[in-house]
């Protein structure tokens, strides 16, 4: 088929055609007869002569061919007996006609296709055997090419096979061997025309799909490989049971061998007759194959229920480049050298002839045929080569071969990777194999092949077209070529960059092909996913390339300058120049006669060698240009993708795509979905694949395969992988623990370690050797299993022992040697019984194998062992009996060739001697003279040759990998499936670039460090621009990495601006600030944390400016100096800048630069201004410190915060407050600096910005006034500077004065900033201060009201009454406060305002009631404002006011309050009042002494009365609050103050008094609680529960005497009984509560005293209260009849005395401590109230119905009382005698009060102790008195005296 756009002989011929006759068609022919029959050469030939009488006759006679034959057979006779003649005239002639012929479809006279068939390849034959060489005359040479393209462009014969190989190869061999330089151009341009047409007539056609989803394309093919029984049987079998990885050594060995044979001592013949036989082999091989039908006989069986077309590959695939046989080629005796390796190479691939073809199947097979002579073209040796002769026919046939590829590849992609190019024959046949794939895949076997083999020439031009190639191969076929990819970047790519002995151009021109990869976005992200997140992929391509190139940037540079050097120019980039288009539609390479490419090698060879700079420049592009695709892959989303049906349609139209368009969106259906599994390619995904699934509907599914988060876990896995090598590598034995816990391989079994050791790439063989060497069981089993892994079944014992100790180091201990050679012969004798008796024998033998592998290669060894030797060491080794001599023979001579070591380590030593540093010479290795002579031609270049030596061995190594991935394939017998997946998502870019970014930021910094060529700078900066972009992408992660990226980027591009070192400023840092502020400006919405180091630059640029325009130095410091340091003296103040660098760093596009970046922050979003703001605040305030010390410091940040603020006014609130949490903090810090201008342009700032924020009505229940008014507050509060402080109060009074109408929450922080003001120390600010609040209450009061900040205004005067200094302001402020109480109520009764926000919280925390009422509110504020002055104010007279004030006013309007409210003012308000009397009260502990002396005998006692007063006044209405009133005198009883103490013992017995009659039954339970609580807290139990050790140790001391030694003695024994500190607090303590019960008794006894609370008090309280008093009775009883213990208590005072001054005298207690007042006044109280309950002369009823109670209880206690007086001594107790006589007093006349049945009962328990009293000496006139009463009634009760007797 031919496309409209090509115009050509055949289709101009053929158009004429169709308008012609046959009679006037044929006019050429008449003449040309004519010509011949005039011409002498016809006149002496009569067979010519004949052949064109009978032609004419025919034709001038409209005559009938003769029988048997047509007019065109007649024609062609006459034509080829001209030809016969060899003369160039009739030769010229007749092949003109020829090409005639053909194009007007002479042969339609014959009716059978085939006849015609055959007589076209009869004329291409005729044509073709014109051409006898370089000899062959110019005209007939042209003729022939002229012939030929008719022939090949032949639309009614098309030629097929054979004879199209002849007629290209005819065209190739003119191009080569014409001496015209013409016709070499001609024949080239025509060679290109027939190979496109020969491409352009395959028709693509739709493929009929079974069973697949419309979006998926599955496509298989199926490589086999025949086995040839007649071809070295035993070398197939050996291979076959080969590892893979052995096969690559195998292959890589035999090119090496061979490679040794082809290098030459000199020139190589290269001659005609060489190339003629060469090019005939090739493509008479592809005839062959064309033409044979006897080559369908070896093709093995397809599977039937496959359609696959089976490519055979015989043993020599897997073979090193063999020659071709005798058969194939005739060759001469010189053309051995230069038949090489491309004779071997797949030469007996067959396609299966087959009858039933149609044209479009012979079209394909076409295609491949020549692609492939191609390829084998392209594999020749260049015999010349070393000569560097570019006109050598080798030389040019190779890059024609190359350049004719790249063409194929450049227009005809589709065809190559469309799965619609198939085969349409034979398809009802099952036995006949079909092609179901993309092109690609039939003929990547030569394709392949021919890139190893050139990509490592040196010859520049075959390198850049090899490199060409392989860019087309990554670009369009990279779906399909998967693993080949990945062994072009590892063996070619990193190979050739990573060598340091490799060209500096060699390295620039691969670099331009990686720079290509690098910017296509689509090809890097597949790149990324389908080998870095690949487990089966060896290497992390994209990352490993990332860091090569990375490598190259920062890698030390050769001297030299990089201004000498263009090293931004693209060089002599051959392949740039590939091509140009004839009419759109064909490539043309470039011309390649011998004329142009002389003109072409002298060009390259005058070219200045290529710099080290220029490497590093490319490499430093590709870096950018990947973080650009990875940009631009974000930016597009994903790749658009052109559909099927259009893409066919152009095909079908001739459209091809230019070279210059983006081929980044494949045309093929394999790249319009998301991933493709070829099982080279198989219908089934492979297990790492995702299936895609149609829905229901059978439509396509829309969601993409390439799912982000799998391949980030597979990426995630690999890097686990790749870390547990690693550490194998370092400590085996841990590795293995770590990838069993990430599930690698059980750790259980040792089958699945074994396979794991076996089979994972990059282990280290020594490392694996120690590990399965260890004797522990486990290791153990692990090897045994690693042994049965391979299988050594069919091997010669050699092979298997080289099989074996490849796959681990043997270690050198003997007993894990031993282990390891018992395991390995018992596998043999497994896998191959038979051949040795027992597996004793393959043991020895094997330690035999090892000891003369030893013998024969190790240097150190003299006499090595014979062969003899080696048989006599083995004789009876086999059970006795001598194993075969073959075999033994066999081993000697292996061994002794090839020595067996690890293959590993051996190529390892080549690539580290290839990888060697040359030093100080030249990329070869040489010196400039060296070069210069070698070049000149005047010197052997011996390093050259053994560089280029080395370097094809890697290709020829490069080129076994892929012959033995296909051997291995068709070994395996089965269909190889892998995925490939088409990236689509955007979230591929963020793990793409943290694999990476270091690699980038080494790169980039490194040349940017390095270089001042502004070219280099703006691309390094271009890349850090892109690598900002790309985190800034990702913004949405919440990662600690991706800030750690942002941060480095940002931070070294700061760094490079170079603004904290002016003087080394130069052009490339300037850049560098516009390349950070366009970075601010694009990305500043996520640059976070990173605008810190931007904004910092931005303060540095006005500071580089300032000092540019004339500005003192010394007079601006760096902030980077946070301290100010002077300068040195003598240091330069002035810089000494370049006229360039100051004009650009103050050029007028940079200050609008840096001035647009605070202007654009308008745009930026809520949380990037935030950011924004911080950064910028944190920049001025270093500003601020670092000029600190200056008069005016740079204020420049600070003066754009309060810009910025303005720009951004219009924002929503929510994002204010979130920006002003930041500014108010700022203000608040720079608001207190200490220098004045600081502060003053802060706080005018403030106030500017304050009163814009209030021309905004702020809505209620907000409260964002308030926030931003806050900074005032703390300026005031905590600027000490006077100045300031006035000024803040007078921007204040401005905000009220003009903006009050629109103030809400803000009252409230106004007024605590003048709160804060009255607590100043300035007079002038706090009267300022008040006049200024006083004026607000007078007119703005119903403001403070109506926005809730009442409290707050309380508060405020609160502050002004508590001020220390100055009374005369404390006292109004103290009215202001009672003077609201009317105001208040007067509001409350016109109920005119409705408050919007109430806040309930005061200045202390409290809070009050949730009520709704906010008379209620405002009560609270006005009391607990009072309170307040009350407690904390200094002034007594204040402190009498306000409590004046709060008690008057609770009394005078709490008949309002309600009871929840009474219980609110009395916790929060009156309870309060005494907290001080707490020992953890707050202002207790702010007190000195004595203040708090004069607070509690003031204001306390005042207070207590006032509680009791207000609290009976209000009685009914708080009664609830009974307990905790009652709670406070207990309080007050308990302290240890005296005066305090007796106070509240006053008020708790005039509280009881003056509401007993409204006391209920509840309030005599809380009553009698008190009482006995207070009882029980003033006992002193202390004196018994701590003193028991004291009485020990007074025991023990002797009797007291008056020496003044004992008592020092005694002093010293006791001071042992831990006389501390404590102890004496505790003993204080002690005496305290005996002197409250004291107090507490002697309360009692008066309260009860009174009939009024007599009476009201219940019988079973007064039972509690009495209990009490006879606990305190018996516990001082107990106390002071325990004399041990007095005297140790005695002694123990005695020596704190002592202790606390020694001077004290011995006599310090005159006598022992005693309860004796307790005792009495608790004994003589105790039985007074009994005898009146018991007596009950008021007839109170309760007191009678616990009448027995209360005798049980008093008539013992009398009785004891009675015997305890009557024991008394009157000499030695006269104190007792007289504390007791009240008490027995008291008895003996109650007793005589008694009734007469009471008393007749109780009296004789009495009488006879009442006599015995008579018989005492000193008988108080008391006791006689009331003894005299007693016995009177006894008298009269008995009636033994008269009545009378008083």
């Amino acid at each position: 088929m031919s496309s409209p756009a090509h115009t050509s002989p055949a289709s101009t011929r053929t158009s004429l055609q169709s308008t012609s006759t046959v009679t006037s068609s044929s006019v050429f022919v008449v003449n040309a007869l004519e010509k011949f029959a005039k011409a002498k050469e016809t006149k002496k030939n009569k067979a010519l002569k004949e052949a064109v009488l009978n032609a004419q006759n025919m034709l001038n006679n409209d005559e009938a061919a003769p029988e048997g034959q047509t007019r065109s057979t007649v024609i062609l006779a006459a034509l080829q007996t001209a030809i016969n003649t060899r003369s160039v005239n009739l030769m010229t002639i007749s092949l003109d006609c020829l090409g005639k012929f053909i194009a007007y479809n002479y042969l339609d006279d014959m009716e059978n296709e085939a006849a015609q068939t055959q007589v076209m390849e009869k004329m291409v034959d005729i044509i073709c055997d014109c051409f006898i060489g370089e000899e062959t005359d110019e005209k007939v040479q042209l003729q022939i090419i002229k012939a030929l393209l008719d022939a090949v462009y032949s639309t009614r014969n098309p030629l097929h096979q054979s004879a199209l190989l002849k007629a290209v190869r005819t065209t190739y061999n003119i191009f080569l061997l014409s001496r015209n330089s013409a016709n070499q151009n001609v024949a080239q341009v025509t060679l290109t025309q027939m190979v496109d047409h020969i491409f352009r007539r395959i028709e693509i056609r739709p493929v009929a799909k079974k069973n697949q989803p419309a979006h998926e394309t599955t496509i298989a093919s199926k490589e086999t490989s025949s086995d040839d029984p007649e071809k070295s049987s035993e070398e197939h079998t050996s291979e076959a049971d080969a590892s893979y990885q052995q096969q690559i050594i195998v292959e890589a060995n035999m090119a090496r061998v061979e490679m040794d044979q082809k290098l030459p001592s000199g020139k190589q013949k290269d001659n005609t007759e060489d190339f003629l036989n060469d090019t005939a082999s090739i493509f008479h091989e592809g005839a062959e194959v064309a033409a044979s039908p006897a080559t369908a006989e070896k093709l093995p069986k397809p599977e039937p229920e496959r359609e696959i077309i089976t490519t055979t590959t015989s043993d020599n695939d897997v073979a090193a480049n063999a020659g071709p046989t005798d058969s194939q080629v005739s060759t001469t005796n010189d053309t051995s050298s230069v038949q090489g390796s491309e004779q071997g190479d797949f030469e007996n691939d067959r396609f299966q002839t087959n009858t039933a073809e149609t044209e479009a199947d012979l079209f394909i097979k076409d295609a491949i045929l020549v692609f492939r002579a191609l390829c084998k073209l392209s594999k020749k040796q260049i015999s010349s080569e070393w000569g560097n002769d570019m006109r050598s026919y080798s030389m040019r046939s190779k890059l024609l071969s190359l350049h004719l590829i790249l063409t194929i590849l450049t227009s005809h992609m589709t065809i190559m990777s469309s799965p619609s190019v198939v085969l349409s024959s034979g398809r009802d046949d099952p036995t006949v194999s079909q092609l179901a794939n993309p092109f690609i895949l039939e003929v990547k076997q030569y394709l392949c092949p021919s890139l190893a083999k050139n990509a490592f020439s040196l010859v520049p031009q075959v390198f850049n077209i090899t490199l060409e190639i392989l860019w087309k191969v990554v670009q369009g076929l990279r779906v399909f070529l998967k693993k080949e990819i990945e062994v072009f970047f590892k063996e070619i790519v990193f190979r050739i960059l990573e060598m340091r002995n490799a060209s500096f151009q060699q390295k620039h021109t691969l670099l331009k092909i990686v720079l290509r990869i690098c910017s296509d976005p689509q090809t890097l992200v597949d790149i990324y996913l389908n080998y870095d997140c690949d487990r089966q992929a060896l290497d992390n391509i994209y990352e490993r390339l990332v860091y090569v190139l990375s490598k190259i940037t920062t890698s030390q540079s050769s001297p030299g300058s990089l201004k000498d050097q263009d090293i931004h120019s693209s060089g002599s980039d051959y392949s740039n120049g590939h091509g140009h288009s004839n009419n759109n539609s064909v490539i043309i390479p470039p011309p390649l006669t011998t004329a142009t490419i002389l003109s072409n090698e002298r060009h390259s060879n005058s070219a200045p060698q290529m710099p080290e700079s220029a490497i590093k420049f490319k490499s430093l592009e590709c870096l950018v240009a990947v973080l650009q695709s990875l940009v631009t892959w974000y930016a597009n989303n994903s790749v658009s993708i052109s559909s099927t049906t259009e893409n066919e349609e152009d095909h079908s139209r001739g459209n091809t795509p230019r070279e210059s368009e983006d081929r980044r969106a494949s045309s093929d259906p394999f790249t319009s979905h998301s991933n493709i599994s070829l099982s080279r390619m198989s219908p089934s995904l492979s297990t790492s694949g995702v299936s895609a699934n149609t829905s229901n509907g059978g439509g396509p599914l829309t969601s993409r395969m390439d799912d982000p988060e799998q391949f980030e876990n597979l990426k995630h896995r690999k890097q686990l992988l790749q870390d547990g090598i690693r550490l194998f590598n370092w400590k085996p034995k841990k590795a293995i623990q770590l990838l069993a816990n990430h599930g690698f391989l059980d750790i259980n079994d040792p089958q699945s370690k074994a396979r794991f050791l076996l089979n994972t790439e990059g282990l280290s063989k020594t490392f694996i050797g120690e590990y399965l060497g260890e004797g522990e069981p486990e290791n153990v089993a692990t090897m045994h299993a690693f042994v049965d892994e391979m299988d050594f079944t069919g091997m010669k014992f050699l092979d298997a022992l080289r099989l074996f100790l490849q796959s681990f180091r043997l270690p050198g201990e003997a007993q894990k040697i031993d282990r390891f050679m018992l395991k390995f012969a018992e596998r043999y004798v497994n896998g191959n019984p038979g051949v040795f008796a027992n597996a004793d024998t393959p043991y020895v033998l094997a330690y035999h194998v090892i000891m003369l592998n030893t013998d024969q290669h190790n240097p150190t060894v003299k006499n090595r062992m014979t062969y003899e030797d080696f048989v006599k060491n083995n004789r009876g080794l086999d059970d006795g009996n001598n194993i075969s001599e073959d075999i033994l023979q066999y081993i000697y001579t292996e061994i002794r060739k090839n020595e067996i070591k690890l293959n590993d380590e051996t190529e390892a030593a080549n690539n580290a001697a290839l990888m060697a540093s040359a030093g100080g010479m030249g990329g070869l290795g040489m010196t400039g003279l060296q070069n210069a002579l070698a070049n000149a031609g005047i010197m052997r270049d011996s390093r050259r040759e053994a560089y280029q030596a080395a370097t094809e061995e890697m290709g020829s190594k490069t080129e076994a990998i892929f012959r033995s991935m296909l051997a291995s394939r068709s070994r395996a017998g089965e269909n190889e499936t892998f995925t490939f997946y088409i990236a689509s998502h955007v979230e591929h870019v963020r793990p793409m670039f943290e694999v990476a970014w270091m690699a980038f930021l080494a790169g980039m910094s490194g040349a940017l460090q390095k270089s001042d060529d502004l070219e280099t700078v703006k691309l390094c900066l271009d890349g850090f621009k892109h690598a900002i972009r790309i985190i800034c992408l990702f913004h949405t992660v919440q990662s600690e990495d991706m800030d750690l990226q942002r941060d480095a980027f940002v931070t070294t591009l700061t760094k490079f601006t170079f603004l904290t070192n002016l003087n080394e400023m130069k052009p490339k840092n300037v850049e560098a600030i516009k390349t950070l502020l366009e970075v601010a400006s694009v990305d500043g919405n996520y640059l976070k944390g990173s605008w810190k180091e931007i904004l910092s630059t931005v303060s540095q640029l006005e500071r580089f400016q300032l000092i540019t325009s004339g500005i003192d130095q010394g007079a601006l410091p760096d902030i980077a100096n946070k301290r100010f340091q002077a300068p040195p003296r003598g240091y330069p103040t002035q810089l000494s800048l370049s006229e360039e660098v100051a004009s650009a760093g103050s050029s007028q596009s940079l200050v609008l630069a840096a001035d647009k970046l605070f202007t654009a922050t308008v745009n930026l979003n809520g949380d990037a201004i935030v950011d924004f703001v911080r950064a910028l605040c944190e920049t001025s305030w270093e500003e601020i410190v670092s000029s600190a010390h200056l008069e005016h410091p740079r204020m420049y940040s600070l003066q754009k915060l309060v810009e910025i603020s303005y720009y951004n006014m219009n924002r929503i609130r929510i994002e204010w407050s979130n920006i002003w949490a930041i500014l108010g903090e700022y203000y608040n810090k720079v608001g207190c600096q200490s220098n004045f201008n600081v502060a003053f342009f802060a706080l005018d700032s403030l106030r500017q910005l304050a009163m814009r924020f209030l021309e905004k009505e702020e809505l209620p229940h907000f409260k964002f006034q308030k926030d931003f008014l806050m900074p005032f507050r703390n300026i005031l509060a905590n600027n000490p500077d006077v100045a300031i402080k006035d000024m803040v109060l007078r921007c204040l009074s401005q905000m009220i004065l003009a903006r009050a109408q629109n103030i809400r929450s803000g009252w409230k922080t106004m007024l605590s900033v003048f709160a804060t003001g009255a607590r100043e120390t300035s007079e002038s600010i706090v009267h300022m201060t008040f006049d200024i609040v006083r004026s607000v209450a007078n007119e703005r009061f119903h403001d403070i009201i109506a926005n809730g900040t009442f409290p707050d205004y309380i508060s405020c005067l609160i502050e002004f009454s508590k001020n220390k200094k100055f009374q005369k302001i404390s006292l109004p402020a103290l009215d202001m406060i009672r003077g609201t109480i009317p105001a208040m109520l007067e509001i409350a009764e016109k109920n005119t305002i409705e408050i919007t926000d109430v806040h309930a919280s005061n200045s202390a925390g409290q809070t009050a009631q949730t009520d709704d009422d906010f008379l209620v509110k405002f009560w609270f504020a006005v009391l607990y404002g009072l309170k307040e002055v009350t407690m904390h104010s200094d002034d007594v007279e204040v402190r009498k006011r306000a409590l004046q004030y709060l008690f008057d006013t609770l009394k005078e309007y709490g008949s309002s309050f309600t009871p929840e409210f009474w219980t609110t003012v009395s916790r929060q308000i009156v309870f309060p009042l005494f907290d001080d009397l707490k020992s953890d009260s707050d202002h207790q502990r702010t007190m000195t002494p004595e203040d708090l002396s004069v607070w509690l005998s003031t204001t306390m006692i005042e207070a207590l009365r006032n509680v009791v007063d207000l609290y009976t006044f209000y009685f009914e209405n708080i009664k609830g609050m009974m307990r905790p009133i009652l709670g406070l005198f207990g309080v007050c009883i308990t302290q240890d103050n005296d005066t305090l103490a007796r106070i509240g013992c006053e008020c708790l017995e005039q509280y009881i008094e003056t509401n007993v009659e409204k006391f209920d039954p509840s309030c005599w339970d809380l009553v009698a609680e008190t009482f006995v609580n207070l009882f029980e807290k003033t006992t002193a139990h202390g004196l018994f529960d701590d003193t028991e050790d004291l009485v020990d140790k007074v025991k023990a001391i002797p009797a007291a005497s008056n020496d003044t030694t004992n008592q020092y003695s005694e002093t010293t024994t006791i001071q042992h009984a831990d006389v501390n500190e404590e102890r004496q607090h505790s003993f204080q303590q002690v005496i305290v509560k005996c002197v409250l019960q004291l107090m507490l008794i002697q309360t009692v006894s008066e309260l009860l005293s009174k009939d009024a609370v007599y009476f009201a008090f219940p019988a079973h309280h007064l039972m509690q209260i009495m209990e009490c008093l006879g606990r305190s009775f018996h516990f001082a009883k107990r106390f002071n009849g325990d004399n041990d213990l007095r005297m140790a208590l005695w002694r123990f005072v005695a020596l704190v005395g002592l202790v606390i001054n020694l001077t004290i005298s011995a006599g310090f207690m005159k006598q022992l401590p005693n309860l004796l007042k307790q005792e009495t006044s608790s004994g003589g109280c105790y039985v007074s109230i009994l005898m009146r309950m018991y007596a009950n002369l008021e007839n109170i009823s309760d007191r009678d119905d616990r009448r027995v109670e209360i005798e049980n209880t008093l008539i013992p206690l009398c009785n004891e009382i009675f015997t305890l007086y009557t024991e008394l001594d009157h000499e030695t107790k006269p104190k007792n005698i007289v504390a007791w006589t009240p008490v027995v007093v008291s008895i003996l006349s109650g007793l005589a009060q008694l009734q007469d049945e009471d008393f007749l009962r109780h009296v004789p328990r009495f009488y006879m102790p009442s006599v015995e009293l008579l018989g005492q000496d000193n008988l108080l006139p008391d006791i006689r008195l009331a003894l005299r009463t007693l016995l009177v009634r006894v008298g009269k009760t008995y009636k033994i005296s008269p009545q009378e007797i008083a």
